[in-house]
C-alpha cells in the first residue's frame, strides 16, 4: 500500500502550485480554490456580522443562533422557551404557542414560531447592525449598534425564561405587541419591576434600583436608566399569574458571564459524566444563582433528584425551571464496535459469500467514478468500509484485498487534492470543506458532521486492516483535519469552532451552517450524526488518543438521549398527539415534522432517521416497542402515499434492506421474511452487509442493554433463549481482560475481535 501512497502524493505535489497547498503527511488541503475552480462555488458564506471582539476566532456555524453572523435579514432565535429576533428595529421576545400546521399529503408539522411579544429598543440611538457579540457553551450575546458607537446589548440562553441586557446610552422603550394589560405595577409595588401580559403570556421587567418607569399608553413602557446602572432583565413567566413574581425578582440580576460542560468517561463503570456549569455576576444585590431549564433529556439522564419549580410548554417538550448555577447528567454507555464476527452456520456464510464478489464489483465500480461531492463519496466510501468487514468476517482475503484498494485509491485521491475532489480550507470563517460542494455544503456550510462522520467510518476501518496508512505521516493528518472541522474540543481557537455542529444544552446536532430559517436551524437524520460519533469512538481508541474516544462516547450518548426524546419521542413527553404520527424525522429549533426535504415517501422518512446501519446502530433496539410500532404504522402509510397523487416512481421495495436491518434488531426471523437478496437496496448499503446483519442477529439475539463492560468496544446481545453472546474489540497491541457487570470475562488478543457466552 506504501507504494500506492506515495504514487498519489507525487501526483498531487505536481499538480498542485506550492503557495496554494498545505502537506500533511502524505496528504495535502488547499488555502485557496484550486485552478479550474469557480472560486464563487468553493467560499462559505462570509460571517461579517461579528463584533471584533469575536472576529479573530472562528465563526461558530451551526448553532442556534448562527444566523445573526450571515446576514442584514433577520430570522428568529429559538432559545426554548423563549423565542427571539434581532432587528435594527430592537429585539424582539416572546413566548410560543403550539400550532397544528395543515399540510398536502402526508406530511405533519407541530410548529411553535415566533410571535413577538415585546420589542425592547434604544430610544438614544437608532440601530445600523444586529451582530453576534459573543458566546459560550449555550449563551449568545448579540448586539444592536449605533452609527456612534452606542450598543444595545442582549445575552440570551437555552433553557432559561430571563433576557439580560445593558444599553450604552439613552433610555430604552417596550413595545407590547396585541393584547395587552399590566399585570404589576411599579407605582404600587417594587418600583423596578413591571409585570405584562400580551395574548394570554406573561411577561416581567426587572430595572436597576435608581431607574424609573413611565407608562406610554396601553402598549408602550420607557425605562428610564441611570447614568451607572445601566442594564436590565426581562423574563416569560411560567403563567398569568403574578405568584411567581417574588422568585423571579430574586434571581432577575443574576446576569450570566459565561456557560460551560466539561465530560469524563469512567470506563470501568462505562458510564458518561456531564457538569453543566453557569457562572454569574451579581449586578444588584448578592443573589449569584439563576434558573436553570431542564429540557426532558436532562431529567432523564440526572445524576441527582431534582426539584423543579416552574414549568413551560416549548416544541421540545416541557422545560422544568431549577434554580442554581449547575447541574449533572450520567449515562451508561452501552459500547460500540467496528465489526461483528464470522457466521457459525456453513449455510449462512455460503448464503453471504454468494453475495460478496457482486457487492465488491460494484463497489469498485462506485468508488472509480467521478464528479460526486463529500456526501456521495462518504457514503460510498463507508459503504465500502462496512463490506470490507464482512468480507474479513468471511474470511475472504481477495474480496478484503479488492476493497482495501478502493477505499485507499478513492480516499487518497481525495486527501492529496490529485483528483476532481479535493479538500479547502477558509480562514475567513475557520473551516475545512470538500470541493464540489453537496447539499449547499459550502455555500450555506451545512451537513459537514454527516458528511465528514462518513469519510470517518471508512478511515476508522482503513486503520484497522492497515494501521500505517493511519499514521500522521501518511494520511491520518488528512483525517485528523476532517475531525477537527466537526469535533474541536478547544474552545476560542481561530480555525475551527468548538464541536461546530453539536448544542451542547439541547443535546444534538444542527445541520445548517447558517440556521436562516424562520423555523430556527434543523437536523433531519439523526442517525447520520450518531454516526459520525460512533467514528470519532472508534477512531480515538485505534489511534490511541483516549482524549478524542472520550469525546465522542460524550457526544455518541448525548445524541443518542435527545434523539430518544425530539425525534422518536420514547418516554411519551414531547410530540404532541396532533402530529398523527408515531415520530418525528426532521427537528427544527421552532417545529417539528414528519416529513423529509426531499420526499413523503413513508420508508424513507423513517429510514433517513436509521441509516446507514453499522454495529454501532445497535442503540436503534434500546426500546422493541417503538420499532414494532413505527414498522407496523408504515403499510397503511405506504397505501395513502401510494393513494396520493401524482406518483413519483418509487420503487415498490425502497429501501427494504434498511428496513429489514431495523426489523432485525427485534425479530430476527421476520427480517429475513421480508428481504428480497435481488431487491433495491439504499444507494448507501450492499446486498452482503444487510444479509450478514440479518443471520448475524439471527444467530446472536437482540442487544442486550442491561449489561455493561470495562472497555468501550463492546456489545452484549441476548437470544430468545436466554443465551446471552459476548464481544469486544482490543484496539491495543497487547492482550485484554475484559470484565462484564454480568460477571462474564473474556480475554481478547492484541487486534482482534474477542467472542464469548
Amino acid at each position: 500500500m506504501a507504494t500506492l501512497a506515495l504514487a498519489c502524493a507525487a501526483a498531487a505535489t505536481a499538480a498542485a502550485a506550492a503557495d496554494n497547498a498545505v502537506d500533511i503527511g502524505l496528504g495535502r488541503y488547499y488555502t485557496r480554490p484550486r485552478p479550474g475552480t469557480d472560486p464563487a462555488d468553493a467560499t462559505p458564506p462570509p460571517a461579517t456580522l461579528r463584533t471584533r471582539e469575536i472576529a479573530t476566532r472562528a465563526a461558530p456555524t451551526n448553532q442556534w443562533y448562527s444566523a445573526v453572523m450571515f446576514g442584514q435579514q433577520p430570522t428568529p432565535i429559538f432559545a426554548q422557551p423563549m423565542t427571539y429576533r434581532v432587528s435594527r428595529a430592537g429585539v424582539e421576545l416572546g413566548l410560543p404557542d403550539r400550532q397544528v400546521v395543515a399540510t398536502l399529503g402526508l406530511r405533519r408539522e407541530i410548529r411553535y414560531a415566533h410571535v413577538a411579544a415585546i420589542t425592547v429598543s434604544p430610544l438614544g440611538f437608532t440601530p445600523v447592525a444586529a451582530r453576534l457579540a459573543g458566546y459560550s457553551d449555550w449563551l449568545a450575546r448579540l448586539q444592536l449598534d449605533g452609527a456612534s458607537g452606542q450598543s444595545l446589548q442582549v445575552a440570551v440562553l437555552h433553557g432559561s425564561p430571563f433576557s439580560y441586557f445593558s444599553c450604552t446610552s439613552g433610555d430604552v422603550r417596550f413595545q407590547l405587541h396585541g393584547s395587552a394589560e399590566i399585570l404589576a405595577d411599579p407605582g404600587r409595588g417594587d418600583p423596578r419591576v413591571v409585570a405584562v401580559a400580551v395574548d394570554g403570556h406573561a411577561y416581567a421587567l426587572f430595572a436597576p434600583s435608581g431607574s424609573s418607569w413611565h407608562v406610554e399608553g396601553a402598549n408602550e413602557l420607557v425605562l428610564h436608566l441611570g447614568a451607572r446602572a445601566r442594564y436590565f432583565s426581562v423574563a416569560g413567566l411560567p403563567d398569568r399569574s403574578t405568584r411567581a413574581l417574588p422568585d423571579f425578582l430574586a434571581h432577575a440580576y443574576a446576569f450570566p458571564v459565561s456557560t460551560r460542560v466539561d465530560w469524563s468517561y469512567d470506563e470501568r463503570r462505562s458510564r458518561v459524566r456531564s457538569r453543566f456549569r453557569i457562572d454569574t455576576i451579581a449586578m444588584e444585590g448578592s443573589q449569584a444563582h439563576t434558573f436553570l431549564g431542564l429540557y426532558p433529556h436532562h431529567l432523564s439522564g440526572a445524576a441527582a433528584a431534582v426539584v423543579p419549580l416552574f414549568q413551560y410548554d416549548s416544541v421540545r417538550g416541557p422545560i422544568r425551571l431549577i434554580e442554581g448555577n449547575e447541574f449533572t447528567l450520567e449515562r451508561d454507555f452501552h459500547g460500540v464496535l467496528p465489526a461483528w464476527p464470522a457466521l457459525s452456520a456453513a449455510a449462512d456464510r455460503s448464503a453471504v459469500d454468494s453475495l460478496l464478489a457482486g457487492d465488491v464489483a460494484r463497489t469498485e465500480e462506485r468508488l472509480r467514478s467521478e464528479g460526486a461531492g463529500p456526501y456521495w463519496t462518504g457514503k460510498w466510501l463507508a459503504a465500502g468500509a462496512q463490506l470490507l468487514e464482512v468480507a474479513a468476517a468471511e474470511r475472504q482475503s481477495a474480496a478484503v484485498a479488492a476493497t482495501t484498494r478502493a477505499l485507499e485509491v478513492k480516499m487518497q485521491r481525495w486527501f492529496s487534492g490529485s483528483g476532481p475532489g479535493y479538500f479547502l480550507r477558509n480562514d475567513a470563517v475557520g473551516t475545512l470543506v470538500g470541493v464540489p460542494e453537496e447539499y449547499h455544503s459550502i455555500s450555506n456550510m451545512n451537513d459537514h458532521h454527516f458528511q465528514y462522520g462518513y469519510w470517518l467510518m471508512a478511515a476508522t476501518h482503513l486503520a484497522l486492516h492497515d494501521p500505517d496508512w493511519a499514521s500522521e505521516s501518511h494520511w491520518g493528518g488528512m483525517v485528523g483535519r476532517l475531525i477537527a472541522d466537526i469535533a474541536t474540543d478547544e474552545r476560542e481557537r481561530s480555525d475551527y469552532p468548538f464541536l461546530r455542529n453539536f448544542d451542547s444544552y439541547e443535546g444534538h446536532s444542527w445541520a445548517s451552517g447558517t440556521g436562516a430559517l424562520d423555523d430556527g436551524n434543523n437536523q433531519e437524520s439523526s442517525s447520520e450524526a450518531v454516526n459520525a460519533w460512533a467514528a470519532l469512538v472508534l477512531w480515538g481508541e485505534i489511534t490511541g488518543n483516549r482524549r478524542l474516544r472520550d469525546l465522542g462516547i460524550y457526544l455518541y450518548t448525548s445524541e443518542i438521549a435527545a434523539l430518544e426524546q425530539y425525534w422518536f419521542d420514547l418516554r411519551h413527553q414531547v410530540l404532541s398527539a396532533d402530529l398523527e404520527r408515531p415520530f418525528a424525522s426532521l427537528v427544527f429549533g421552532g417545529k417539528y415534522v414528519y416529513g423529509t426535504w426531499w420526499t413523503e415517501e413513508p420508508r424513507q422518512i423513517l429510514g433517513i432517521n436509521l441509516l446507514p446501519f453499522t454495529p454501532a446502530s445497535t442503540y436503534l433496539a434500546a426500546d422493541p416497542s417503538f420499532v414494532r410500532r413505527a414498522l407496523e404504522a408504515l403499510p397503511a402509510a405506504v397505501r395513502a402515499y401510494a393513494a396520493h397523487p401524482p406518483g413519483d416512481g418509487t420503487p415498490a421495495d425502497i429501501w427494504q434492506d434498511e428496513l429489514a436491518s431495523y426489523r432485525a434488531l427485534v425479530d430476527p426471523a421476520a427480517a429475513l421474511a421480508s428481504f428480497d437478496v435481488h431487491g433495491s437496496v439504499e444507494a448507501g448499503d450492499t446486498r452482503a452487509r444487510t444479509l450478514y446483519w440479518l443471520l448475524s442477529l439471527r444467530e446472536m439475539g437482540s442487544p442486550d442493554f442491561s449489561v455493561s463492560a470495562d472497555t468501550p468496544l463492546y456489545a452484549v446481545f441476548r437470544a430468545p433463549s436466554g443465551a446471552r453472546t459476548y464481544l469486544a474489540y482490543n484496539a491495543h497491541a497487547t492482550a485484554l481482560h475484559v470484565t462484564f457487570s454480568s460477571g462474564a470475562t473474556l480475554d481478547v488478543a492484541p487486534h482482534s475481535l474477542g467472542r464469548g457466552r
